[in-house]
């Protein structure tokens, strides 16, 4: 049985701004390892990246009809649902295929997402053991065995029918790599802020984030932090470089750095095979420490982002960020000291939130030894406590689309605006906290002569400005 994976078109043109070519993007790892899993299991696959290769609706379904697959798989984020389910009810209109949604949106919306019609089956949470049992059961015309699949959503006539939840798989080291060799060449995509040495490749090690910041959507992956080790880690690390020629990692994980005995112990494989790849992480302030920092220095580790949110303490306690703004202070001035660069992320618009509080955000992200910053505009990301909080008082609008849930909205519209709040007000301070942030006159001195970037940074700021303004 053929299986064709999609990850659907760019769906951020929403009002004024095209952002593709200043947001990185990076090769869909989801996909590639629900790919991995279906070859592993004896389906033949395919994925097409409509959004790296910038496909229309009608090249995508030419794909499909050149392929011919039973089965088409989609995944969506909340920001690109629209899309998403207009391809899918383009693919049922165009034959007899099986349609399967996974990712963000549908295990946050399970029961929205299946009454659009268009989507056969959802598959919630963790997909890798989901999706080869929903196979099978498809391959051979078992139908009656569908319910007894966990993590599935489905429509049985006029009934939805949803299962108890997919248990999550502890051994992360049991799932084999991305299937990368079905996507894309590396620089067909072209990362904006996450690279020193090209070509870069993205890799996840763990799974799950115990902590409860309102913001975030756990729906995938949930609290229950899994992690790879630090063997199987290199082990893909290493097959990157020698088939790749790989010269960067960016480590997406949200939280790299929780247990130091594996970051330290990943330093000292990565240093002991020799592998020259300079390589980023992100982590949080308060889980890290000197002796650690200077580790992941030495084994070429050259910038950490760090979830800074905000520069009011008021605010971070409000969203359960469970830090001090001293501790960020403190944590941002030791990885620069110790010679690892600080990218910041922002959030403007969180409740609570005033132009005061915002103005403190501003004034804080220039105090610090910043080497790059992203300021977003809060989102209410189904999944999320903020999601529930906003939609139980009433703050979301319905009558908008998902495709404005982004975190890069520049338009008029915006889902959601704090109680005190207005997207005008918004704006200004989105738009003042780059302006302000990068304009510096110290910050491109220290860019140009300390950084000794030249072409590179001109280029990204100059992009970055452009659509803002």
């Amino acid at each position: 049985m053929k299986i064709l994976l999609i990850y659907p078109p760019d769906d951020l043109m929403v009002g004024e701004k095209q952002l593709n070519h200043v947001i990185d993007t990076c090769q869909p790892l989801g996909l590639s390892y629900i790919a991995a899993v279906l070859e592993k299991a004896g389906y033949e696959v395919r994925i097409v990246d409509a959004k790296v290769e910038a496909l229309s609706i009608n090249e995508i379904l030419n794909k499909i009809s050149d392929f011919k697959p039973r089965i088409v798989g989609l995944t969506s984020s909340t920001s690109d649902f629209c899309v998403t389910r207009f391809l899918a009810k383009q693919i049922k209109s165009l034959g007899d295929y099986i349609t399967i949604i996974g990712g963000a949106h549908v295990s946050a919306l399970p029961e929205e997402t299946i009454e659009e019609g268009c989507f056969d089956y959802g598959v919630l949470g963790e997909g890798e053991r989901t999706i080869v049992k929903l196979a099978n059961v498809i391959s051979h015309g078992n139908k009656e065995e569908v319910s007894n699949i966990k993590g599935i959503i489905f429509r049985n006539g006029s009934r939805i029918v949803r299962t108890s939840p997919q248990d999550y798989i502890e051994d992360l080291d049991t799932i084999p790599f991305p299937a990368r060799y079905l996507l894309p060449p590396f620089d067909s995509y072209p990362p904006f802020f996450y690279y020193k040495s090209l070509p870069v490749a993205t890799i996840v090690t763990s799974r799950g984030c115990p902590y409860q910041c309102s913001f975030c959507d756990r729906a995938v992956f949930g609290n229950k932090l899994r992690m790879r080790s630090a063997g199987n880690i290199l082990d893909e690390i290493e097959m990157l470089v020698k088939r790749y020629s790989i010269r960067g990692i960016n480590i997406m994980d949200d939280l790299f750095t929780l247990n130091p005995d594996r970051v330290i112990e990943f330093c000292q494989q990565l240093m002991s095979r020799k592998l020259k790849v300079a390589w980023s992480c992100f982590s949080r302030v308060d889980s890290v420490s000197m002796d650690m920092l200077k580790t992941m220095k030495k084994a070429g580790c050259w910038m950490i982002g760090y979830g800074i949110e905000s520069g009011n303490q008021r605010i971070l306690d409000g969203i359960k960020k469970n830090v001090s703004l001293e501790v960020i202070r403190k944590t941002v001035g030791l990885t620069n000291k110790i010679g690892i660069l600080v990218f910041g992320n922002f959030i403007l618009g969180l409740p609570g939130e005033n132009e005061t509080t915002m103005r403190h955000t501003l004034e804080f992200a220039k105090k610090l030894p910043l080497y790059r910053a992203i300021f977003h505009i809060a989102q209410p990301f189904p999944g999320s406590e903020l999601y529930k909080m906003a939609l139980a008082k009433g703050e979301i609008r319905k009558d908008l689309e998902y495709r404005y849930y982004h975190f890069y909205c520049f338009t008029e519209k915006l889902p959601y605006v704090a109680d005190g709040l207005s997207v005008d007000i918004l704006k200004k301070y989105l738009k003042k906290a780059y302006r302000d942030f990068y304009l510096r006159p110290s910050y491109i001195f220290r860019r140009i002569f300390k950084y000794r970037e030249f072409k590179g940074f001109l280029k990204r700021t100059v992009s970055l400005l452009r659509d803002i303004f």
